[in-house]
């Protein structure tokens, strides 16, 4: 034994002095003090080995604290749920026992809350994630869409792909864009001064998209332009659609924005023209005419005779300044008095026959017409910019135009009932009864119309924006010709993640489990607010998650004042978790895997009082609980000198000549002893209990129960309808054996608790914490592998990994304490980094072939579970022992082993992927040393196996 220990002292020292050697047959100094160090240790082992088993903790305790036994209680997190339709939130107060069933045991195990929650009635309806500065709003939740909160994965604070953010300018017209088949329109803007109408224009045409309401729906412009002070809006095959916008139905122009832009208008309106507009009809005396030619008071003209026009195009354009023109031609029509016929008298005597006088032939002409238009109280003249009288009075041919502009009065379509809405009326024909008459009839040829708003564009008839589901219309302050902001946002700058609930969610605390993945692991700075009356207000937060590195509870003082808020469209009580970091990758984030409500953590823990009275207060007494192997035990003395009872709390006996306060206190026997004549030095009183013990018993090992397990309550709560255990508990570990014992032992011989190689910081983390399979340790790079000189990062790969990253939180400040104190890493300077390994998702899938196809769906499925357990971190690899942190399966090696286990199977082809940090990769046989840095390590993902006949 002593040339073994020499030999380890030897190797160990070329860690420290690499030029000194160890030489027996003629010693130097190191040399004597380490044979003097061999002696000690071989006797001390010698004794040692004479130590009872159960002594042999106790024993080294004298020299260092080791881990006091029993190691470890279950822990898990419990889900309380309220009764539907509670009244009124239910309190859960600390110390609530609750039952679990184990396969194990016979009897029902113990747990019990270490914290007070309400829990609520309230559930989560809608989960949103905002970034003020990117623009963006995502929904990660709905209630309406099926599915619970725990079932939900997303990143927080990111905002993903779905981008609800909304940032809109809806112009409506009510009837200035009907009946177009073309539209080409000037949107002209009105701002403070020109150069911020310009400014304005300019903005929009690069940030903003255009659309307009189609009858199949907004579809957008073909052509978007720039203008002094306006944008030219351009689209073919129009027809318009009509939609309601503040209570009217019109067109409407939309102006979309991906984010908030600086644009301030005071008003909007439309600058368009048309040309030759064919009217729709033309009716004379009643009767549909062609408009190539018509007569437009007949022929013969009668008086008050009328043509009626109509042309929607035109009269849709209320207020446009508008021209009828066509070429004016005449007919004459002569009206001559009737003809008699004389019998003429012959007589010898021949007479000159009597001179007949000869009528005078009227010129009629068309001397008064009328130009009127159907208003909403009946026909009315229409006050052309020239007369109209004198333009049918003439009787040379020619082009004439007749401006006007159309009324604002002028009748709908509907109002008139399929009537036209403009006509010429004869008024006045001098002579036009009179025979003999010569009428001049005029004809009208190539009728068309035109309009234009060039000197006087129609303002929108509505405008509203929409920015982020808020609502607002601009009809006040444009019509008070005030600047209004057009796309803004009200959503904090920083990223934040909303929750919100159907009802109060108040609590006095609230407990909000988060369930995270955090494989970079690095911790979030957040804050808690919800919605009072006057807005949000920060919130009190106990932070079980370590800043979001974790699963945890997040246990928060929820006021009864909180309010409803209509946010994202939802009016709802809100909570608001705001990132208080800078900006980060998406990778960077933790995700969060399910948020569950009322959850408490609890412990495999049955706490008992004892009480026990005294015979001889001088003599020495010992009380057994009645119990063995405990997990605590905290005992109180009732001393004289004060009335009733007082209860003074006692603690263990640190040496065996302290004198305080102190007694012994064997958990693992389940006794209490009190030395003699200590109740001398602080009297007992005599009427009463004298001693009482608060102790708690455990369930070691078999408490680590399943999900579900725990679900009856120890004691009914009212409105309080179940309880269950969403996560299955974990760390329970018993008393040590002789496994483990030699384990603690040897490791703490060796190291003497100073750490050097990266075995003795394994044998350091093991003394304070069970579970422990695997570390790594690298010095001088931080935990993403950069360098860093003053940091020392260890990555503690634990059994149950796979149950979430909860578990390696709860050990976590328990080992880092041990390494602080033990590792000498404060005096080196160093800076210690503790992470779990960053976990790389695999997925392989191969195509192979066999020769018989009677088993091929076993060998199918044979082969899936040999790749997952090939990949496997803790019986992976060609041994089953498992992979280093940092080594990664590579697609040779994984093809090497199908061979192996499988010979009868061909690999044809193999593709393996890895998803890391969000992001797919392929994996090489490089990819270990290429991507994922120095702490990755494979788990499984999804692996698929094809099978396919030989002769195929």
């Amino acid at each position: 034994m002593r040339d073994s220990l020499l030999q380890k002292m030897n190797d160990l020292a070329r860690s420290y002095v690499p030029e000194w050697s160890f030489t027996r047959q003629e010693p130097d100094a190191g040399s004597v003090v380490a044979l003097l160090v061999g002696e000690m240790l071989e006797e001390s082992l010698s004794r040692y080995d004479r130590v009872l088993h159960k002594h042999r903790v106790q024993y080294l305790n004298l020299f260092d604290r080791l881990k006091e036994e029993p190691a470890e209680a279950a822990r898990s997190f419990v889900q309380f749920v309220p009764v539907a339709g509670a009244p009124e939130a239910v309190h859960i107060p600390a110390g609530t026992a609750l039952l679990a069933d184990s396969p194990e045991v016979n009897r029902p195990i113990v747990f019990e809350t270490t914290h007070g929650l309400t829990a609520t009635p309230a559930a989560i309806a809608a989960i949103f994630t905002t970034d003020g500065r990117k623009g963006a709003i995502s929904r990660q939740y709905a209630a309406e869409d099926g599915g619970t909160t725990e079932q939900c994965r997303f990143t927080a604070f990111h905002t993903g792909e779905e981008n609800l953010e909304e940032h809109v300018l809806l112009l409506g017209f009510a009837r200035i864009l009907d009946h177009l088949e073309r539209l080409e329109v000037e949107l002209v803007l009105s701002a403070f001064s020109a150069d911020d109408a310009q400014a304005a224009a300019e903005i929009l045409c690069e940030s903003a998209s255009f659309s307009v309401l189609t009858a199949e729906g907004f579809a957008p412009f073909d052509e978007v332009e720039a203008l002094p002070g306006a944008i030219r809006l351009r689209k073919e095959r129009f027809q318009a659609g009509k939609a309601m916008l503040s209570g009217l139905e019109c067109c409407q122009i939309a102006v979309r924005a991906g984010q908030p832009l600086e644009v301030q208008i005071c008003g909007a309106a439309l600058r368009f023209r048309g040309e030759d507009i064919l009217p729709d009809e033309v009716r004379c005396a009643g009767i549909t005419r062609r408009s190539q030619r018509f007569h437009p008071f007949g022929l013969p003209m009668e008086l008050y005779a009328a043509c009626e026009l109509e042309s929607r195009s035109l009269l849709a354009r209320r207020g446009a300044q508008a021209a009828m023109t066509f070429s004016l031609g005449y007919e004459t029509v002569d009206r001559l008095l009737p003809e008699y016929q004389l019998e003429q008298e012959y007589k010898v005597v021949m007479r000159r026959p009597p001179n007949t006088p000869k009528p005078v032939i009227q010129e009629v002409r068309a001397d008064e017409v009328l130009l009127e238009y159907l208003s909403d109280t009946g026909w009315r003249p229409l006050a052309p910019e020239e007369p109209v009288a004198p333009l049918f009075g003439g009787t040379e041919p020619g082009e004439v135009s007749i401006p006007f502009r159309v009324p604002m009065d002028l009748a709908s379509e509907e109002q008139a009932a399929g009537q036209p809405r403009l006509r010429l009326r004869l008024l006045r024909a001098q002579g036009l009864y009179q025979l003999p008459s010569r009428q001049h009839c005029p004809v009208v040829e190539n009728l068309r119309f035109s309009f234009t708003y060039a000197d006087s564009p129609p303002a929108a008839d509505a405008a509203v924006i929409r920015n982020n589901f808020e609502v607002r219309s601009l009809a006040e302050p444009f019509a008070k010709g005030q600047s209004a902001a057009l796309f803004y946002t009200r959503e904090y700058e920083r990223p934040a993640l909303y929750l919100g609930f159907d009802e109060n969610p108040w609590g006095a605390p609230l407990s909000v489990y988060l369930g995270i993945e955090n494989n970079g692991d690095i911790p979030v700075d957040f804050s808690v607010e919800y919605t009072a009356p006057g807005g949000f207000v920060p919130l009190k937060v106990q932070d079980g998650t370590g800043g979001l590195r974790s699963s945890g509870a997040l246990l928060m003082l929820v006021g009864r004042d909180c309010a409803r808020r209509s946010l994202f469209g939802r009016e709802l009580y809100w909570l608001r978790l705001l990132s208080g970091g800078g900006e980060r990758e998406p990778y960077e984030l933790p995700e969060i895997t399910g948020i569950y409500l009322n959850m408490a953590r609890v412990e495999n823990t049955s706490t008992r009082t004892a009480l026990f009275y005294l015979e001889n207060s001088a003599e020495a007494a010992r009380f057994s609980l009645g119990e063995q192997g405990l997990l605590s035990a905290r005992v109180y003395v009732n001393e004289a000198g004060a009335e009733g009872e007082n209860w003074v709390p006692w603690r263990q006996a640190g040496r065996f000549d302290d004198e305080g306060r102190t007694c012994e206190i064997d958990l693992v026997a389940g006794w209490v002893s009190f030395a003699k004549g200590v109740f001398t030095r602080f009297p007992v009183r005599e009427d009463g209990p004298a001693v009482k013990v608060v102790y708690q018993g455990y369930s070691g090992a078999s408490a680590n129960v399943e999900a579900g397990s725990i679900h009856t309550l120890s004691t009914a709560i009212r409105y309080l309808s179940g309880v269950r255990n969403p996560l299955p508990a974990f760390g329970g570990y018993d008393a040590y054996n002789e496994e483990t014992a030699a384990a603690v032992i040897s490791n703490m011989l060796r190291t003497r608790g100073r750490a050097v190689t990266e075995q003795d910081y394994f044998d350091l983390i093991s003394q304070v914490s069970s579970g422990v399979r695997r570390i790594k340790c690298i010095c001088g790079r931080d935990l993403s592998g950069e360098s860093r000189e003053d940091a020392l990062t260890i990555a503690v790969l634990i059994e149950e990994y796979e149950k979430g990253g909860h578990i390696f939180s709860e050990m976590r400040q328990a080992i880092r304490e041990k390494l602080l104190t033990c590792s000498g890493l404060g005096p080196a300077g160093k800076q210690l980094l503790l992470t779990q390994p960053r976990f790389v998702r695999v997925s392989a899938r191969l195509w192979l072939r066999t020769d018989k196809m009677e088993n091929a769906f076993d060998l199918q499925q044979q082969c899936t579970q040999s790749v997952g357990r090939f990949i496997d971190p803790l019986r992976g690899g060609f041994e089953g022992r498992g992979w280093e942190i940092g080594v990664l399966p590579t697609p040779t090696q994984l093809a090497a082993y199908i061979k192996i286990r499988h010979p009868e199977l061909t690999v044809d082809r193999l593709v393996m992927t890895a998803r890391f940090e969000n992001r797919e990769y392929a994996m090489e046989d490089s990819a270990g040393r290429r991507t994922f840095g120095p702490l990755a390590m494979a788990v499984n993902g999804e692996h698929m196996v094809y099978c396919r006949l030989a002769e195929e």
